[in-house]
């Protein structure tokens, strides 16, 4: 690693390259069809749209309000309440039958990880919201809650600084990133495939330590002009194995002509809808208000600790790390 100056020169924007970037699906066409026909109407405004009984006092005590929003970083307060839009649009959405094989996947979700935060569960609910609203794909398309609810506000009059935040967030994914050190309340992240390094926020309060191996989801900068991504997650700290295990990892998963495609994919997606939530569940050691503490690798059960191989024949981790 080269000098702090060094390092800073490298500090660039997100990757253009995004998974499946494409907008319209069946689902979401279908979704768009549907309320058109029961309005009557071409074009309407979605405030009446959205203005249901899924709005009612008991959906609105779920977000965060203008006094909560005030209090947040302002990078951080415009994810929230994005995040929060997304939310209220999900209730409203997902209870037509076309959302219906979103609506499955999330509620066996919910019921095989309890999502919360430690020691209930460590998929925490910023974590599942995020891989519930912009990962949990369906159809063939690799549609999600969140691309159908970009569809659905392209067509009818979503403000268009709202559509560009939620395309920012369904272009998101969580990733492994190296802790490189601090510049006052903002954190050098280093991807750490590709070596890229970004300047971050940690809302979480998680200041960290230099070579730590974090699993979190960066956002990009939401204010144009800005430079600090937003570490949306708690941050989970992979105690073990260390970066040489990783890369032979990526070494199994990927050919060495693999495209940087494949594996912004594989880290949004997995080879399965559960691979990255069970990498997460069943890795869980410890935690502490502002962080969560994991160990082993995706691909090899006997290296989680809370693995069905691991439960069986107990789990070999390293001494220094304690569970909990």
């Amino acid at each position: 690693m080269g000098s702090a100056e060094e390092d800073n020169n490298r500090v660039k924007d997100m990757d253009k390259t995004k998974p499946d970037a494409t907008l319209s699906g069946p689902i979401a066409k279908k979704v768009v069809a549907k309320v058109r026909r029961h309005l009557g109407r071409r074009v309407v405004n979605i405030k009446r749209v959205l203005d249901g009984r899924a709005m009612a006092e008991g959906l609105q005590k779920t977000i965060a309000t203008q006094k909560d929003l005030a209090s947040l970083d302002p990078a951080h307060a415009a994810y929230v309440y994005t995040q929060n839009q997304v939310s209220v649009m999900s209730e409203q959405l997902t209870g037509l039958k076309e959302m219906a094989p979103f609506a499955d996947m999330i509620s066996q979700a919910e019921d095989l990880y309890v999502p919360s935060a430690p020691p209930m569960s460590p998929l925490t609910t910023s974590y599942f919201t995020c891989w519930a609203f912009f990962d949990a794909c369906a159809g063939p398309a690799n549609e999600t809650i969140g691309t159908t609810i970009l569809e659905f506000g392209a067509a009818f009059g979503m403000h268009t600084e709202l559509l560009r935040l939620i395309r920012l967030m369904q272009d998101s994914r969580m990733g492994l990133y190296i802790h490189r050190g601090r510049e006052g309340n903002v954190t050098i992240i280093e991807d750490l495939l590709t070596g890229a390094l970004y300047r971050a926020i940690v809302p979480a309060g998680y200041s960290g330590r230099k070579n730590e191996l974090w699993y979190v989801r960066a956002l990009p900068p939401p204010i144009p002009g800005s430079q600090e991504h937003v570490v949306f997650t708690t941050p989970y700290v992979v105690l073990h194995p260390d970066y040489p295990d990783w890369m032979e990892y990526f070494r199994r998963t990927f050919a060495p002509t693999a495209p940087m495609d494949d594996y912004e994919r594989h880290m949004k997606y997995g080879p399965t809808r559960e691979y990255w939530n069970d990498f997460v569940f069943e890795g869980y050691v410890n935690h502490q208000a502002d962080a969560i503490y994991l160990a082993g690798l995706p691909d090899i059960p006997e290296s989680r600790p809370h693995s069905e191989v691991s439960q069986v024949n107990g789990w070999k981790g390293p001494g220094f790390i304690i569970q909990r």
